[in-house]
C-alpha cells in the first residue's frame, strides 16, 4: 500500500510539473478561435487543394460537394453552424440531407472576425450509451455489441460533445478518473479491479472513436470568410482541439497549438495515405493482383481493395513473395483452392477502356494507418480480424485487470513488453490499437453515408465491418444517422430562444471572469469544475459585450504579432509591413481598456521582442510609440484609485489617448 501511495505522489508530481512547464513564457489567455489573422488563409487553403485536387477525375470535381454548412441565428450574437451531408440518409427509399456536427460560434453581434470564438461543439450523429450497455460494458473479457443504440432522443442528447473554451476539463476528469482507479480500485479484489479497468478502458475507446467520426466528418467541411461557414483557421483550431484531446495532457494546449495541430495533422495524414497507397499498389502488381482505391462519401483514397482475377489461374514469376503476403496480411489466393472453387458473389469490374474483368473480393486496407496499409477484412475468412483483435484485448485486460501489473511497481515488465511490440512491429505487425481504432472509426461512418458504392458489395462490407465491433458501449452507424436528424431539431428549438441563449451568456460572463489568468489558476479552476461534476464555473457578474470585444480583439493582434516574432527574422521579410504597423496601431488603440496585468506585460514584450527583430525603421518607430503609452498606462493603473477595480471597462482618459479617441 505504501508503494501505491508513493506512486501516487509521483505521478502527481510529474502531472505537476508538465502542467507548470506551458506556463513558462507568457501567460495564456482566453484566445479568440480566430488566433491567426485570416490574410494567412489563403497560403493554407490553396497547400490543401493541391492535395485535395491530386487523382480526382473531372466528373467528380463537376459534382456538388457533399457537405454544406446550415446557418441558425442564435439570437443576436450567436449563430450555430451545422455540417450536412448531401443526401447521405441510410434509408434505402429517401435520400434526405443529413446533419451530422454543430458548432456554436459567438460573432458578438458584429460582422468582424477578429473577435469571433467557437465555444462548442456538437456530434449530432452520436447516441449516448444506454444502461444495459454500460452494464455490460464493465464485464471483464466481454467483447460483443448487443444493441444498435437507442431508438428515442431526449433533451440530454443535446448536451455539447465538447467545451471548446475549456479543453482542460475533460483532461482534469480524465487524471482524475486514472488516479482514481491507481490509487481505490486496483488495489481491491481481482473482480473490482477487471471490471472497473474494463469500463474505463470501454468508455475511452468510445470517446475516442466519436472523436475521430467528428474530425473525419470536419475534414470534409467547406471554409468561407463569410457568415456561412467556418474559416479555415476557426476549421483547423477546431480540428486540432480534438485531436488534443485524445492526448492525456492536450488540454493545456493554446488555441495556437490548436490550430497548428489540426493544420499539420492534415498534411501528415495526406503523406501517410500517399505512401500507404504506393505501397499497396505496387505490391498488389508483384503479386498479380488488382488494386483500386475505394472514395467512399467523397473521401478521397482514405482507403482501397484488393481483387483477384477470376480469368487468372497461375502466380506471376516471380521471387518469394511471402514476406508480401506476409504485409498483406492475408494467405496466398493463388494456391487457394477455394477460389478456384468460389461460391461468393463474383463482379465484373472495368479498370480500363478496353474490358471488363471478373473479379473476386480479397481483401479491404485503411490507408490511414501510420506504418502500413491495415486490413480492416478479408472476405475468404470472417472472424480472422476479430480474432486478432480479441486476443490484444484479452491480453491487456489480463495484464492490468486480472494480474494487476502496474506501470510504476512493474515497470521492468512495460520496458519488456514495449521492446517485444517494436520488435514484432518492425516485422509488420500493426499494433497500435489507438490507431487501428481511429481507421475503424473513419471506413465505418463512411461506409454507412456512401451512397455510390454496388449495394450488394456495401451490403458485404457492413456485415463483415460489424464484426470488429468489440466495445458494448458502440452504436451501430446507421443507428447515429437516423437519430442525427432529431437531434438537430431538438438542437434547433433550443437556438429559438432555448437554451442556448443562457449558454452564450454564460460563456460570456466565463469568458470576462477568466481573461488574463496564469495556467495554474486555469488548472485549479478546472479542479474545482470537476470536482464539484460540472456544477463550478467560475463567471463574472455581468455580461459586458463591450470589454469582450476588446478582451478578443487583443487576443487577436497579440496572436498575430507573437506569430511574426517565433520565426526570429525581421517580420518585413514574410509578412507586409503595412498589415503589421496595423495591427500594433491597433493593439495600442486598445490596450488602455485592459487591466489584466499578465496580458499588459504580454503585450510589452511581444511589441518590445518586434521592434529589435524589424530593420523597417518606420515600423520601429511604431513599435516605440506603442511601447511609450503602454508604459504610460501601466504607471496610471499603479496610481488609480482602489475604488476602480481592475476589470472596469470604462473607457480609456483621454490624456492616455492624446486627446484622441
Amino acid at each position: 500500500m505504501i508503494n501505491r501511495v508513493l506512486n501516487t505522489v509521483l505521478s502527481l508530481a510529474l502531472f505537476g510539473t508538465c502542467a507548470l512547464g506551458q506556463d513558462q513564457g507568457q501567460t495564456r489567455t482566453v484566445a479568440s478561435i480566430s488566433d491567426v489573422p485570416a490574410d494567412n488563409a489563403p497560403s493554407t487553403t490553396s497547400l490543401r487543394s493541391r492535395f485535395e485536387s491530386r487523382d480526382r477525375s473531372p466528373v467528380a470535381i463537376d459534382q456538388s460537394p457533399p457537405y454544406y454548412w446550415k446557418t441558425t441565428p442564435v439570437g443576436d450574437s450567436a449563430q450555430l453552424l451545422t455540417l450536412v451531408c448531401r443526401a447521405c440518409s441510410v434509408s434505402k427509399d429517401t435520400e434526405e440531407d443529413v446533419p451530422l456536427v454543430s458548432v456554436l460560434r459567438d460573432t458578438l453581434g458584429d460582422q468582424s472576425g477578429e473577435n469571433d470564438r467557437v465555444t462548442y461543439l456538437w456530434l449530432l450523429a452520436c447516441a449516448h450509451p444506454r444502461m444495459g450497455q454500460r452494464i455490460l460494458s464493465a464485464i471483464p473479457f466481454f467483447y460483443w455489441r448487443i444493441s444498435k443504440g437507442s431508438k428515442s432522443v431526449n433533451k440530454h442528447d443535446t448536451v455539447p460533445f465538447m467545451d471548446l473554451s475549456a479543453p482542460e476539463n475533460p483532461m482534469m476528469a480524465r487524471v482524475g478518473q486514472d488516479l482514481l482507479q491507481w490509487t481505490a480500485f486496483d488495489p481491491m479484489m481481482m473482480p473490482v479491479r477487471a471490471s472497473t479497468h474494463a469500463y474505463g478502458t470501454n468508455r475511452q475507446e468510445d470517446e475516442r472513436l466519436h472523436i475521430e467520426e467528428a474530425i473525419s466528418y470536419l475534414r470534409q467541411a467547406p471554409v468561407s470568410n463569410d457568415s456561412t461557414a467556418l474559416t479555415q483557421v476557426q476549421l483547423d483550431t477546431v480540428i486540432g482541439k480534438l485531436k488534443l484531446r485524445e492526448i492525456l495532457l492536450g488540454g493545456l494546449g493554446t488555441d495556437n497549438q490548436a490550430a497548428r495541430v489540426g493544420m499539420q495533422s492534415e498534411f501528415e495524414q495526406e503523406r501517410i495515405r500517399s505512401r500507404n497507397g504506393e505501397l499497396l499498389r505496387e505490391w498488389a502488381e508483384k503479386t498479380g493482383l488488382i488494386f483500386e482505391p475505394l472514395n467512399l462519401n467523397g473521401n478521397q483514397a482514405r482507403s482501397a481493395i484488393l481483387w483477384f482475377p477470376q480469368s487468372k489461374s497461375a502466380e506471376p514469376e516471380n521471387l518469394s513473395l511471402q514476406s508480401i503476403w506476409k504485409l498483406l496480411a492475408i494467405r496466398n489466393p493463388w494456391t487457394d483452392e477455394r477460389l478456384k472453387n468460389w461460391k461468393g458473389p463474383v463482379y465484373e469490374r472495368t479498370f480500363d477502356k478496353n474490358s471488363s474483368v471478373s473479379v473476386i473480393p480479397l481483401a479491404v486496407y485503411s490507408l490511414d494507418y501510420p506504418k502500413q496499409p491495415l486490413i480492416l477484412m478479408d472476405f475468404r475468412h470472417k472472424l480472422s480480424r476479430r480474432r486478432r483483435e480479441v486476443a490484444q484485448r484479452s491480453v491487456n485486460e489480463l495484464i492490468t485487470g486480472v494480474l494487476g501489473i502496474s506501470h510504476f511497481a512493474d515497470w521492468y515488465f512495460y520496458i519488456a513488453l514495449d521492446l517485444h511490440r517494436f520488435v514484432v512491429g518492425r516485422r509488420g505487425a500493426a499494433l497500435d490499437e489507438a490507431s487501428r481504432l481511429d481507421c475503424y472509426s473513419d471506413f465505418r461512418v463512411n461506409l454507412a453515408l456512401d451512397r455510390t458504392i454496388d449495394p450488394s458489395l456495401k451490403k458485404d462490407m457492413e456485415t463483415r465491418i460489424r464484426w470488429l465491433a468489440v466495445n458494448p458501449l458502440e452504436a451501430a452507424p446507421q443507428r447515429e444517422i437516423q437519430n442525427a436528424i432529431a437531434r438537430y431539431k431538438l438542437l434547433e428549438r433550443e437556438a429559438d430562444g432555448g437554451d442556448l441563449m443562457a449558454r452564450v451568456d454564460r460563456e460570456h460572463r466565463f469568458e470576462l471572469s477568466s481573461f488574463g489568468e496564469s495556467e495554474k489558476t486555469k488548472l485549479t479552476k478546472s479542479i474545482l469544475h470537476v470536482a464539484t461534476f460540472g456544477f463550478y464555473k467560475q463567471q463574472a457578474e455581468s455580461n459586458d459585450i463591450f470589454m469582450l470585444d476588446h478582451e478578443r480583439r487583443v487576443t487577436y493582434q497579440l496572436n498575430f504579432l507573437d506569430s511574426l516574432i517565433q520565426a526570429q527574422t525581421p517580420p518585413e521579410i514574410s509578412y507586409d509591413s503595412e498589415r503589421i504597423k496595423s495591427s500594433v496601431r491597433e493593439l495600442n488603440s486598445l490596450m488602455p481598456s485592459i487591466w489584466a496585468p499578465a496580458v499588459r506585460l504580454h503585450a510589452e514584450a511581444t511589441v518590445e521582442h518586434l521592434k529589435n527583430l524589424s530593420k523597417d525603421e518606420e515600423l520601429k518607430a511604431e513599435c516605440t510609440s506603442a511601447l511609450a503609452l503602454m508604459k504610460q498606462t501601466d504607471a496610471f493603473i499603479r496610481i488609480k484609485p482602489a475604488g476602480l477595480t481592475a476589470s472596469s471597462t470604462n473607457a480609456p482618459d483621454s490624456s492616455l489617448n492624446g486627446g484622441t479617441e
